[in-house]
């Protein structure tokens, strides 16, 4: 299972160039950046609110990267992946949408229950709305869409 860190962080800037104040990194050629805190807090909720006071106004995405039990780091896209546990009808989805405010973005061509989103706000700490999705009766699965993250030994 992973946990947010609390220490790395993956922007997704407003515009194409990261702003030179914001001392990240770039992940590949994704157009996403990873930000690493020198001194993390044991939270990363914490964390998370304190890159956003200080970056937030120039991202369209923040969020804490994932770790699994290996220590390998998973980096969050900005999308969302939710498999339903029957299609929803459009009239659902877009109840689904408003409830949870989310922006339907495309469906699996192999398993139309499989949905993926974006939040539309981004002043909703990720981790807190997948665990706001997970915890609806109608949802099989709900995470986010990631990126593994390799380094060369």
């Amino acid at each position: 299972m992973a946990v947010a860190s609390s220490q790395y962080f993956v922007l997704k800037p407003k515009s194409d160039a990261l702003p030179a104040e914001v001392p990240a990194e770039p992940a590949g050629s994704t157009g996403l950046y990873v930000l690493s805190n020198d001194t993390p807090s044991a939270d990363p909720r914490q964390e998370w609110d304190r890159v956003m006071r200080e970056y937030g106004e120039h991202m369209d995405f923040v969020s804490p990267v994932l770790v699994d039990d290996h220590g390998r780091h998973m980096l969050p896209t900005g999308k969302i992946v939710v498999q339903f546990r029957d299609a929803p009808s459009e009239e659902a989805l877009r109840q689904f949408e408003e409830t949870y405010g989310v922006q339907y973005l495309k469906t699996n061509e192999f398993k139309r229950e499989q949905l993926t989103f974006k939040p539309r706000d981004k002043e909703i700490y990720p981790p807190d709305l997948i665990a706001r999705l997970k915890s609806d009766s109608n949802i099989k699965l709900a995470e986010p869409e990631t990126m593994a993250r390799y380094s060369r030994a």
